[in-house]
């Protein structure tokens, strides 16, 4: 057991090394090919306008990826770089890469491996993703519904949102419009309100922020507005955590399904005196048949999630 940790500790120190390098590779590249850029702009010629033009149109490309690369970070409410994301990224699917190769003693385990870790790494992301969006719309709704209570009772619309947001239990909600609040008085509140996009993706968030602005525009009860939107959320929030109880007896149908595999393995293993597990771990294909009937196991959990799943 001491050697394989010391194997995959080794493994793990290759895979960062190696991507470091290629990092420090992949910005000296950049540099040459800005540094390139310069000279043709400086020595700009009538006949290399259209090739220089092209190259804006591939930077200007490349920075719409990173753009919606960095507001996937926001939503998933981590604290770092673009090029710390990317190098997680690439740490992690090579070591999913070696574990697998290590597992199978041969080198196909990084073609197994490496699409393996790209589907559980994007499956964390989304995940942590969907539940920030789950506590955020939570939050609101009932920020709402103190925020109308407070509006019926003669408080101010200003005062009231900040209290009502200032009493959440959630300290994401009360980060992200505190953003708001800091963003309000510099750029507007409707531009205010479109930049918390960025920080989470919430169709709540949109219908809340629209009633604001037609309620603002139209004049009248302010107060009646407001509590209709908070009559929506509320039925959607309601409807949400139905489809939530429903999603969730098909994934524990799955994860039951699963655990009878497992049991019917050690089971039969211990029936036969251990050979199951000697043939699976042990002969040549054994590892591969072990390998591959996982992996349809896993494959069918994935499509029974995308099934039973349903956008919100």
């Amino acid at each position: 057991m001491n050697e394989l940790l010391i194997i995959i500790s080794l493994l793990f120190i290759i895979s960062a090394s190696g991507t470091f390098f290629a990092y420090i590779l992949y910005v000296e590249y950049k540099r040459v090919q800005h540094l390139k850029y310069v000279k043709d702009v400086i020595s700009l010629k009538v006949d290399e306008m259209s090739t220089i033009l092209q190259r804006e149109e591939k930077v200007e490309r490349k920075t719409d990826y990173f753009s919606k690369l960095n507001i996937m970070i926001k939503h998933a409410g981590l604290n770092i770089s673009v090029t710390i994301f990317i190098a997680i990224f690439v740490i992690f699917i090579i070591f999913s890469g070696s574990m697998f190769a290590l597992f199978l003693k041969h080198w196909s385990g990084y073609v197994i491996g490496i699409p393996f870790g790209v589907l559980i790494y994007s499956m964390i992301i989304k995940s942590v993703i969907l539940k920030r969006k789950k506590e955020f719309n939570r939050a609101l709704s009932m920020a709402i519904s103190v925020l109308v209570k407070m509006m019926k009772n003669g408080v101010g619309f200003e005062q009231a949102l900040s209290k009502s947001i200032s009493v959440s239990s959630s300290d994401m909600f009360k980060n992200i419009f505190n953003i708001f609040f800091q963003e309000k008085n510099a750029i507007g509140e409707e531009d205010a309100f479109e930049n918390l996009n960025d920080f989470v993706d919430s169709k709540e968030l949109r219908i809340f922020a629209l009633a604001i602005q037609i309620g603002r525009e139209s004049g009248g009860q302010f107060s009646n507005t407001l509590e209709k939107v908070e009559k929506t959320i509320t039925y959607r929030r309601k409807m949400q955590e139905k489809v939530d109880v429903v999603t969730r007896e098909a994934s524990v149908g799955s994860y039951i399904v699963v655990a009878i595999s497992v049991f019917l393995y050690f089971m039969l293993n211990g029936n036969f005196d251990g050979k199951l597990h000697e043939y699976f771990m042990n002969s040549e294909y054994g590892r591969f048949q072990l390998l591959g009937i996982t992996g349809w196991v896993f494959l069918g959990m994935v499509v029974n999630k995308i099934i039973t799943g349903i956008d919100k």
